[in-house]
């Protein structure tokens, strides 16, 4: 049977728009023309990741794709009130949360990471997220990426996130894992960089 894809698990989606939608009306951020400059040639050289790729199927979004761990799939339900430009899911977890991953566009258009940085603490901490950490700065195709960490709980089920924001020259990705809390933050960011590595642009 399929484990189902609970609804704490778009906790954290919500999050993520609220993020980027106020951090293009922040006093003193740079205009979008600025922030894609800024994505295009990252500062502090960021690693690449070098995980051993997911080897499963592959999900395509609008201009992207990845792919995702062997077991990991497209659920056939949705999560209600959620639409997220791509969704996939281990539909053989049985421990009652189907660890998954979904990506959403940024209404803002391009985020930098040191918007997602100061404004994300602050935005996860007002939804009740705990153990938030601001990790080091990743390259996912090209992308210099954020990577914020947290722990939620909704509805009596706690979970893990780890989430990275991935970008063009004009559209930041919000990708975002969310993993049952008996997974650990090692487990949780190797899936997510199995899958990370695969990202292509299209």
């Amino acid at each position: 049977m399929r484990s189902p894809i609970p609804a704490a698990a778009s906790v954290l989606l919500a999050t993520s728009l609220l993020l980027t939608g106020c951090s293009l009306s922040t006093p003193g951020e740079s205009t979008p023309t600025e922030q894609s400059t800024e994505s295009e040639a990252p500062e502090q050289g960021s690693p690449s990741l070098d995980a051993e790729p997911a080897a499963g199927e592959t999900i395509s979004g609008d201009g992207y794709t990845y792919v995702v761990p062997e077991g990991w799939a497209v659920p056939e339900q949705s999560v209600a009130g959620f639409d997220p430009d791509t969704l996939a899911a281990n539909l053989q977890d049985t421990d009652g949360f189907a660890d998954n991953v979904n990506v959403l566009k940024s209404p803002a258009g391009v985020v930098t990471p040191d918007v997602v940085e100061s404004a994300g603490v602050k935005e996860l901490e007002s939804v009740g997220a705990t153990d938030i950490t601001v990790n080091d700065r990743v390259t996912i195709a090209g992308s210099e990426s954020a990577h914020l960490s947290a722990a939620l709980s909704s509805e009596g089920t706690d979970y893990g996130v780890e989430q990275y924001y991935v970008s063009t020259d004009d559209q930041t990705y919000i990708v975002t894992f969310s993993f049952s809390d008996s997974v650990s933050a090692a487990d949780r960011v190797g899936v997510a960089e199995s899958i990370l590595v695969t990202w292509t642009w299209v």
